[in-house]
C-alpha cells in the first residue's frame, strides 16, 4: 500500500499519507485537489480484491452511509475503482478515536462518558431510522473531533436491517467479539438491539477503563457474552451513579426484548441524566450521591406505627383491584385494528408501520423473488386492509432477492449457438463485433464471464469475430508465380484461379490480378491471378469439364483441384443439386473431394 502514497484516484483525490488500517481496508489521509480540503481514503485491501463478497460488502459501506446526512455520522463523499483498487473517500475528522482516549486516560469523567454515548446514540437512531444496522460499534470506530463533537464511522459490515445479517463470514467472526452482542455471537440475526447492546459495552468501557470479558480467543469471549452475568461498572468505579449503572445494564441485557426499545430511547434516559433529570427506567430508585428526601427526625418519631400496617394494605388492595379491573376489561374488549399494507418495505420500517398501528409481527419464512429486493416483505398475513386484534402478530414474508444462476463459458461457439444457450438460462444477449484472427461469427469473449453468477433477465455482453481487420491488396505484377502464391499464403488470402496469356513478359511472371491492387481484402478472401506463357507458344486446349454432385449431399463442401497442362489450382465449392461445371487445359486430372471422400476424373475423357 505505500505505492499509493502520492497516487490520485478518480483524478481528484491524492493519497498523502496512511493514518490506520482495519481488518479489510487501509485508511490514508488524502487531499480533494478539486475543493483544496482533507478527506480520508479508505482502501480495500489486496487480498479481498479477488473476493466478490467482501467487494460487495465494501461497497455496500458507501452505499449504506451516503444515505445517512446527521453530525454524529461520517460524512460519505465519493466511492469509486481504479487500477483494481477499490476506494471510498469520506470525510476527515481531526481528533483521535475513543479508544485512544481511553487507553491514555483510562475510565473517562462520568458526564463526560454519558454525553459520548448520548451523541453515538443519536447518531445510532438515525442509521437505524433510514433501515441501517451499523453492527461494529466499538471504541475504534466512535472518532472525537476537535471540538468535542462525535463521529460514527466505519459501516464496513453494516448493511439495510432487514437483510441477512450473520455475523460469521467463510468461518471467521466479523466485527469485534469484545463488543459483540449475545445474538451475533451465536451467528443469528442481528437489529437495532444488538446496535443497543454493542453501545451498552463502550459506555461499561468508558466508565471502568475496561471490557467486561476478557479471555484467550475470540470464541471464550464470545461464549462469555452468552453465558455469563454483565459485571456492574460499580464494581469498578463506584463513583458511577447507580441511574447510569442501570442504563449499562438495560442496554446489555441478554434478551434483546428487555434492552432499550430503540436508541433514541436510550439517547433520551442519557440526555435527562444530564439535564439532572431522574431516568425513567430507574423509576424512583435511590441512587449513591442523588438528592434524598430525609425526613425530619421528629417527624420520623411523631408517625404512628400502628397505622402504616393499616395504611400499606389498603394502598396493596387498591393497587390490586385496579390491576385486576385493568386486565379483566384487555381480556374481554380487545379493539379491532385495519392492517396496513407492509408489502414491498424493508424489514425494519415494516417492523415500524405495524408498531404504529398496535400490531406485532414475526418473520415466518423467505423465499427468493427476482423483483423485491432482499430484505423486503414479499408477503403478509392478515393480508392488507383486514381487520385484526390489536396486538395480533402478522407473519411476515421476506425475501432472499433474485435467483442467481451461473453463466455457461460460451466461448469458440458461433454467436447464434451462444445466445440460444444464454437466452436459455434467462439472460438477454447484447453482441457486439470486433476484428480477430477467429473465423467471423465466432464468439471471442464474454462479459460476465464463465462461472459468474447473474440473476435472470440481466444483460451478458459477447464479443462476436468479424474475421481479420481489412488491408490494401499488393501489386502482385512482375513476381514470379511462384513468390505471388508465397504472399497470399503469408496473409492468409486463398488463390482460386490462374490463367495463362501471351504477352511480351517473361513465362511465369504474373502480368494480371483480382483484386487490383491497392483494393482492401481480409483474410480468406479468393484472388485471380493471370500469368504471362510468352510470346509464340500455342496454347493448350481448354475443355470445359462437367461434374456429376447427384450422389453428394445437398449443402456439401466441394474441393476440386485440377491439374493440367497449365499447373495446379484448387477450388471450393457448395453443393446445390446441380453439376459442377470447370475448365481445364490440355491433359490432365480432377480430383474432387467432399467429407472424407475422394473421387478422380481424368480428361480428356
Amino acid at each position: 500500500m505505500g505505492l499509493l502514497i502520492g497516487k490520485i484516484l478518480g483524478n481528484r483525490y491524492q493519497v498523502m499519507e496512511k493514518i490506520g488500517d482495519g481488518g479489510t481496508a487501509f485508511v490514508f489521509r488524502g487531499l480533494d485537489t478539486l475543493l483544496n480540503r482533507n478527506v480520508t481514503i479508505k482502501v480495500l485491501r489486496p487480498e479481498y480484491v479477488s473476493d466478490q463478497d467482501f467487494v460487495r460488502r465494501f461497497r455496500r459501506e458507501a452505499q449504506a452511509a451516503a444515505s445517512l446526512s446527521h453530525p454524529n455520522v461520517v460524512s460519505i463523499y465519493d466511492v469509486g475503482c481504479e487500477d483494481e483498487v477499490h476506494f471510498i473517500v469520506m470525510e476527515f475528522v481531526k481528533g483521535q478515536s475513543l479508544k485512544r482516549l481511553i487507553e491514555e486516560m483510562g475510565h473517562l469523567p462520568i458526564r463526560l462518558a454519558v454525553d459520548y454515548a448520548c451523541q453515538t446514540a443519536q447518531a445510532l437512531d438515525h442509521a437505524h431510522r433510514h433501515g441501517i444496522i451499523h453492527r461494529d460499534i466499538k471504541p475504534h470506530n466512535i472518532l472525537l473531533s476537535s471540538d468535542g463533537r462525535v463521529k460514527v464511522t466505519d459501516f464496513g459490515i453494516a448493511q439495510a436491517a432487514t437483510s441477512s445479517t450473520l455475523t460469521y463470514h467463510n468461518g471467521t467472526l466479523l466485527g469485534s467479539v469484545h463488543y459483540f452482542s449475545p445474538e451475533q455471537a451465536r451467528g443469528g440475526q442481528t437489529g437495532e438491539q444488538s446496535d443497543i447492546y454493542s453501545l451498552g459495552v463502550v459506555l461499561y468501557e468508558m466508565l471502568t477503563g475496561r471490557v467486561p470479558y476478557g479471555g484467550a480467543s475470540p470464541v471464550s469471549v464470545a461464549v462469555k457474552h452468552l453465558q455469563e452475568p454483565f459485571p456492574d461498572p460499580r464494581a469498578i468505579n463506584p463513583d458511577v451513579p447507580a441511574s447510569i449503572a442501570h442504563t449499562v445494564r438495560k442496554a446489555v441485557d441478554k434478551d434483546p426484548e428487555r434492552r432499550f426499545r430503540s436508541a433514541r430511547e436510550m439517547a433520551e434516559e442519557l440526555a435527562g441524566w444530564l439535564s439532572g433529570r431522574m431516568p425513567r427506567s430507574v423509576g424512583r430508585e435511590q441512587e449513591k450521591g442523588d438528592a434524598k428526601t430525609v425526613l425530619p427526625v421528629m417527624q420520623k418519631r411523631s408517625l404512628n406505627r400502628r397505622l402504616l400496617p393499616l395504611v400499606l394494605l389498603f394502598l396493596v388492595l387498591a393497587i390490586a383491584f385496579v390491576v385486576l379491573a385493568v386486565q379483566l376489561r384487555a381480556f374481554f374488549i380487545v379493539p379491532e385494528v385495519q392492517v396496513p399494507n407492509v408489502e414491498g418495505l424493508s424489514a425494519s420500517r415494516a417492523v415500524e408501520v405495524l408498531t404504529e398501528a398496535g400490531l406485532g409481527s414475526q418473520i415466518v419464512d423467505q423465499l427468493p423473488d427476482d423483483n423485491v429486493p432482499v430484505g423486503h416483505v414479499l408477503r403478509q398475513t392478515p393480508a392488507p386492509g383486514r381487520m385484526a386484534k390489536q396486538n395480533r402478530q402478522v407473519d411476515l414474508i421476506l425475501s432472499t432477492g433474485p435467483v442467481l444462476v451461473e453463466i455457461e463459458d460460451v466461448i469458440g461457439k458461433t454467436e447464434l449457438e451462444a445466445t440460444l444457450i444464454l437466452q436459455g438460462q434467462g439472460f438477454t444477449v447484447s453482441p457486439v463485433q470486433e476484428y480477430s484472427d477467429q473465423p467471423p461469427g465466432t464468439v471471442i469473449r464474454q462479459d460476465p464471464g464463465k462461472g459468474f453468477m447473474l440473476a435472470r433477465g440481466r444483460q451478458v455482453t459477447l464479443t462476436v469475430s468479424k474475421g481479420g481487420r481489412p488491408f490494401k491488396m499488393r501489386d502482385l505484377t512482375g513476381l514470379t508465380l511462384a513468390d505471388a502464391r508465397s504472399w497470399l499464403e503469408l496473409f492468409g488470402l486463398v488463390e482460386r484461379f490462374v490463367d495463362e496469356r501471351e504477352s511480351e513478359h517473361p513465362a511465369g511472371v504474373v502480368i494480371g490480378q483480382q483484386p487490383a491492387a491497392n483494393e482492401q481484402v481480409k483474410a480468406g478472401d479468393p484472388v485471380d491471378l493471370v500469368v504471362s506463357k510468352g510470346l509464340g507458344q500455342t496454347p493448350p486446349v481448354q475443355r470445359l469439364i462437367q461434374i456429376d454432385t447427384s450422389l453428394i449431399p445437398l449443402g456439401e463442401n466441394i474441393v476440386l483441384t485440377i491439374s493440367d497442362s497449365m499447373g495446379q489450382r484448387v477450388e471450393n465449392y457448395v453443393n446445390t443439386g446441380e453439376p459442377i461445371v470447370t475448365r481445364g487445359f490440355g491433359y490432365g486430372e480432377v480430383e474432387v473431394r467432399w467429407q472424407d471422400k475422394v473421387e478422380r476424373k481424368s480428361f480428356p475423357e
